[in-house]
């Protein structure tokens, strides 16, 4: 269903004159161990051979990264890395920020999409700031998902993963510091993200912050008014 979603949008995006390019992020599909990467920072090194793989056919484009929810945090930390100069814009959507953000609802009951393994992310975490990282590749966080969707669907996160996937610590200074414009939009229906947190958290750090009615979380990805702000984004 993902990949049908993204693929439509992929379409969408390419009637209303754009190259559309669907990332296949290592750990997450083809490329490479599901779920968990080879290091800290490897994913921006993909996204960095992409784009002089990009480059080779079209020297001059004007390129625009567009990410949604943790893959909207992804943009994020790009946008503050060095390859983030080589892209025009970042369109971020309903975006997870990190879990210190206003912009989270409470992950608990029917809302409860994640849970992390909080001390072993916490050890993994002190073990690195001594130079050890050999443990790096145990799963600290699993994903809510049917069992039967497991070999379609990335259900848990390696720590590796789960830290070069997510949003920069300091997501306020990213956000004011990025050298592209960054574009926000989300669905007020949104059910995991704070849909207005959005707009008294994020819209005063300079970011153009639309909410679509009607729309959710998956929404944002594939509705019709949805995929029209994409595009008004991008351009």
């Amino acid at each position: 269903l993902e990949f049908r979603r993204v693929l439509f949008r992929s379409l969408t995006l390419a009637k209303a004159g754009f190259v559309a390019v669907a990332v296949d992020t290592r750990g997450h599909g083809a490329s490479g161990s599901r779920g968990d990467i080879g290091y800290v920072g490897q994913l921006e090194d993909d996204l960095a051979d992409l784009v002089a793989h990009l480059r080779a056919d079209y020297t001059t484009a004007r390129l625009t990264l567009v990410g949604h929810s943790s893959g909207g945090g992804f943009v994020l930390r790009v946008a503050a890395a060095p390859v983030g100069a080589s892209f025009d814009r970042f369109v971020l959507l309903a975006p997870y920020l990190g879990y210190r953000a206003p912009t989270n609802r409470p992950s608990e009951g029917p809302g409860r999409w994640a849970g992390p393994d909080l001390p072993r992310i916490a050890a993994l975490t002190m073990l690195g700031w001594v130079g050890v990282d050999w443990a790096q590749s145990a799963p600290v966080i699993a994903f809510a998902g049917r069992p039967e969707v497991a070999m379609a669907t990335t259900l848990r996160y390696s720590y590796r993963l789960l830290i070069n996937y997510g949003p920069p610590h300091d997501w306020k200074g990213a956000l004011q510091g990025a050298a592209s414009r960054i574009e926000l939009i989300a669905g007020e229906n949104d059910e995991l993200m704070d849909a207005p947190a959005y707009q008294s958290a994020v819209a005063p750090l300079g970011v153009r912050v639309t909410l679509l009615p009607g729309v959710d979380h998956m929404g944002v990805v594939y509705q019709p008014a949805a995929l029209a702000a994409i595009a008004a984004a991008a351009k």
